[in-house]
């Protein structure tokens, strides 16, 4: 005869049991609430394209009632007038900011017209001069990304690489506007940039891995090419190290790009390159003695190494270059 189950057996069969249909209401409740998220989620941004279209619509109506002409002509018309006051060296406060908003409501309105104005805005460009309309050609890229976020991109793009519009300025701009368009080309683009040129031009060699054709020289920065290493940091590759260590090992960059290049790694407490900033600082380019890239090594050994760089430092300072670098080194010693 089969003794039946005793009460603590039963206990123990049903504990897990309730803990496991405990789990699956959970998990089933937790599941229901995620839905209801994500369709709220797309709710609100149907909501908020479907306010941006008729707040674009509302904008542009306004714009043409002062200008002389109707659609892409009268937004046109009035990018003329703001781009130049939108730039910050030319236009005191309040005019600016006051610029600034006219010229974000006419990049709206743009975006109201949706592509059929892509062809009005192309049309403008190839009357402009990148050396005398560089402030309207900048808003007429963004126009151009408003109206069109893929032929825009791929605008951008071209800009950045040095083939249309050709200018360093707008080069950098098209950085910038692409990093926060499409990031992940923002940083493909700007890793070949630093790996194909410097401030004396393209390299040809490597930039024949790329298949690419030559960049019209007007686009090449002799001046400032630190600033597409801005840039670059700014976009946060995952590949960043290893470009910027590639470009302290090349002879062919400019002082103040590698300067920015050791901030950047030094930021990054990149180990890998203290042999090439303690290499750098015994022998620094173009051999001119320059306190401030004296001070941009040792202060990246220290922000690397620490404590660490200290026997460093103490051969630094019987041999420092000029005053200014011996003081540093005495204060840094003091502190480590």
């Amino acid at each position: 005869m089969t003794s039946p189950a005793s009460p603590m057996a039963s206990r123990s069969f049903l504990a897990p049991l309730a803990v496991a249909v405990a789990l699956a209401a959970l998990a089933t409740l937790v599941w229901r609430q995620s839905q209801q998220v994500t369709a709220l989620r797309d709710e609100a941004a149907t909501l908020h394209t479907a306010v941006d279209r008729v707040l674009g619509e509302v904008t542009r109506m306004r714009i043409e009632q002062s200008a002389t002409g109707k659609g892409p002509q009268a937004l046109l018309e009035k990018l003329r007038v703001y781009a130049p006051l939108a730039a910050t060296s030319r236009t005191a406060e309040p005019d600016y900011q006051n610029a600034l908003k006219s010229m974000d409501e006419v990049i709206l309105a743009f975006r109201s017209l949706g592509t059929d104005a892509w062809k009005p805005i192309q049309d403008r460009l190839a009357q402009l001069r990148p050396d005398q309309h560089h402030d309207e050609i900048k808003q007429l890229l963004r126009a151009a990304l408003a109206v069109d976020p893929k032929q825009g991109g791929n605008l951008l793009e071209q800009v950045l690489l040095g083939y249309q519009h050709p200018s360093p300025k707008l080069r950098w701009f098209a950085a910038g506007t692409l990093i926060e368009h499409d990031k992940p080309k923002a940083q493909q683009l700007l890793r070949r940039i630093l790996r194909t040129e410097s401030h004396r031009g393209i390299d040809t060699d490597r930039l024949a891995v790329y298949g690419a054709p030559i960049p019209d020289l007007n686009a090449m920065a002799g001046n400032g090419f630190s600033n597409f290493v801005n840039w670059y940091v700014k976009s946060g590759d995952e590949e960043m190290e290893e470009t910027l260590l590639q470009v302290l090992g090349r002879t062919m960059h400019d002082t103040v790009t590698i300067q920015e290049c050791i901030k950047a790694l030094a930021d990054r407490k990149c180990a890998r390159a203290v042999p090439i900033i303690e290499k750098l600082y015994a022998n620094p380019p173009v051999q001119q003695d320059n306190a401030i890239f004296d001070t941009t090594c040792l202060r990246g050994l220290i922000e690397i190494r620490g404590k660490e760089a200290r026997p460093f430092l103490e051969q630094a300072l019987l041999k420092a270059r000029s005053d200014t670098v011996t003081k540093f080194l005495q204060e840094q010693l003091k502190t480590l």
